[in-house]
């Protein structure tokens, strides 16, 4: 217990430092700005809180929620094959989308959600990233994030030391989750929880269970969790960052480090401003309940004469004694220029946060190229935060690939997406799999609603012309922002190639009614492709035909068999690996494999053996030539 005892104090030592204290306040403040906690303007205002904080935060948070993202293995110039890429990008792919599905078990927002308020609201993003075992075996997934607000940490010059993570429970989810009963630990104590602490270091996890006066009432033993890098080295099996390009700075004039505002969050530039324009606001909402209830004065011969009825109640009838009245105050205005005050400090508040064109309202009509350049003036805040976004996840996957690398789990069964417009995989992977795969690399793209037109005519105008000025794969990255080029120009060459060519055409529809179970109109297609097929046969016979005719007719003899005729060019192998025959190869090509057996209703020619009206073997549907 003494070593527990040395880890809670040394966790207590990082908790309890200036910069952390700072760096908490600060996030418990902005959370209170997010929370729109009621603004008090003081005695004598009516006071009014903006929802401004909470709807600029919002919009930050759907645009890193519902932003592309694309994890890739680049492919080196040393490398031939791209299966260990894929298959790893599969692996990932399918570990977040699995780390989803066991937040919703726990009613919890997915990973992006959560990651996304975070680096919002707190400027920060911690997590844990494991690869745990069943009991029977199996492996699933851990992918945790923690709220930077109740971490703590230490880092050296190789990255995390160690990071511990507060929260606090009751005694009967500490046993749900830990299975330790705690109620005979903290008996006597007031508490209506405990204290729990969740540490990882490089090479170990413990947990520390803590009574009403912050002391260890137990402590599960510090347990190895195996966790290495590419190179072998231990480390925590946890992310962590900070947002923003502000780096950790040491103030000499205040004497005081930067801590608070090393990872700022979306209020940085506003946080401030808000009190001023919840002031302003106030003032005015003040002078317009004035304005419905004026201030009045009574004037009576002795000057003590008070009213039993409210004069402002709805039908209301005030008995006066004679020679008394009642007389309005004057009227009081708000100064000239606070209209304009409010004014400025509204400007300032897009400047600091988003322009107005981001929640779709223009005060009057402006061009396109207008709101354009209003919304980039917002980039400098959504730019960051997906930065953050794209180093959280960065990590995420390097911590687990690391782990499933490292061979100790079995085949995990991962499903998802892959990419931008990939098909729906589900597959198992086994360790051995990626082996060779290469490092990930992540990407995030927010692009705004307005921007799809502006991006597809540059993409247009960059590709017109006789000399290009970009090739295609740039043009798709760097304007359109497709994610997965390779993915994206495989499936505008198939779609090239079904334009092109008619047959390819025909072959893709019959190949997807065939997937759909719809046959029998597979079998219209599979009539009109064979048709086509012997029409083209027809027609090259022909040609061939005419063009010994022209040759006879200037006294020329077409080359004889075995005579040399030149270098004739070869067919494309369309069917690489395999028996050397064409897809469209109608003796047993992938159509003749996927429709055998497979005839009309009714006609007795094509009917297999033991069904009414047929006998003999199966057809290829599209018949000989």
């Amino acid at each position: 217990m003494a070593k527990i005892d040395d880890l809670m104090s040394q966790i207590e030592d990082v908790w309890e430092s200036p910069g952390f204290r700072t760096r908490r306040t600060r996030m418990e403040s902005d959370y209170g700005l997010y929370r729109m906690n009621p603004y008090e303007a003081g005695n004598g205002y009516q006071s009014y809180t903006s929802n401004a904080p909470k709807i600029l935060a919002d919009k930050i948070m759907s645009y890193l929620s519902n932003a592309q993202m694309s994890i890739r293995v680049p492919l080196s110039s040393e490398v031939d094959d791209r299966t260990p890429g894929t298959l790893k990008e599969k692996f990932v792919i399918g570990a977040l989308n699995l780390a989803d599905e066991r937040m919703q078990r726990y009613g919890q927002p997915s990973l992006r959600e959560q990651l996304a308020f975070y680096i919002t609201l707190r400027g920060w993003y911690a997590g844990r990233a494991m690869l745990n075992k069943h009991e029977d075996g199996s492996t699933y997934v851990d992918i945790t994030p923690l709220d930077p607000l109740h971490v703590c940490y230490e880092m050296d010059d190789k990255g995390i030391v160690w990071l511990a993570h507060k929260t606090k429970r009751s005694a009967s989810s500490v046993k749900n989750t830990f299975n330790v009963d705690v109620e005979p630990l903290i008996e006597g104590e007031t508490s209506s929880g405990v204290t729990v602490w969740d540490y990882y270091s490089r090479t170990e996890n413990a947990v520390l269970v803590c009574g009403d006066k912050d002391q260890v009432k137990y402590g599960k033993r510090l347990t190895k969790h195996n966790v290495t890098d590419v190179n072998g080295n231990p480390c925590a099996p946890v992310f962590l960052g900070a947002v923003g390009p502000a780096p950790w700075i040491q103030d000499d004039l205040s004497g005081d480090d930067t801590a608070r505002d090393y990872g700022e969050s979306i209020f940085s530039a506003n946080r401030t401003l808000y009190e001023d324009y919840n002031f302003a606001m106030s003032a005015y909402k003040t002078l317009v309940r004035r304005a419905v209830r004026r201030p009045y004065k009574i004037v009576s011969p002795d000057g003590t004469t008070t009213l039993d009825t409210d004069p402002w109640q709805d039908g209301s009838e005030v008995p006066l004694p004679a020679g008394t009245d009642i007389r309005l105050m004057e009227e009081i205005t708000m100064p000239l220029d606070t209209g304009a005050f409010v004014g400025l400090v509204s400007g300032e508040l897009q400047r600091g946060g988003l322009s107005n064109v981001s929640y779709g309202e223009l005060p009057f009509a402006i061009s396109g190229f207008a709101a354009k350049i209003l919304q980039e003036g917002s980039a400098h805040q959504i730019e960051p935060r997906v930065k953050g976004m794209t180093a959280c996840y960065k990590q995420i996957s390097e911590i687990i690939s690391m782990q499933y690398e490292s061979g100790g789990y079995n085949p995990l069964e991962v499903r998802g997406r892959h990419n931008d417009i990939a098909s729906y995989f589900n597959q198992e992977i086994k360790s051995s799999d990626l082996e060779g795969a290469g490092a990930i690399d992540v990407k995030f793209g927010v692009r705004m609603p307005q921007d799809e037109p502006q991006l597809i005519t540059m993409a247009q105008m960059m590709r017109e012309g006789a000399k290009p000025l970009a090739p295609d794969e740039w043009i798709w990255e760097n304007v359109l922002q497709i994610n997965d080029v390779d993915q994206f120009r495989n499936s505008i060459s198939a779609q090239q190639a079904q334009v092109t060519e008619p047959k390819a055409l025909l072959l893709t529809l019959i190949e997807g009614l065939m997937q759909t179970g719809e046959q029998e109109k597979a079998l219209i297609y599979v009539d009109l492709l064979r048709k086509t097929l012997k029409q083209d046969q027809q027609e090259e016979a022909a040609q061939d035909l005419q063009f010994q005719q022209l040759l006879n007719s200037v006294g020329m003899t077409p080359p004889q068999a075995g005579q040399d005729a030149g270098p004739q060019p070869q067919a494309p192998n369309l069917n690489p690996g395999g028996t050397g025959r064409s897809p469209m190869d109608v003796s047993g090509g992938i159509i003749s494999s996927q429709m055998q057996g497979f005839q009309r209703t009714g006609d007795p020619q094509q009917a297999p053996p033991g069904t009414p009206g047929g006998a003999g073997p199966r057809v290829n549907p599209l018949g000989s030539m």
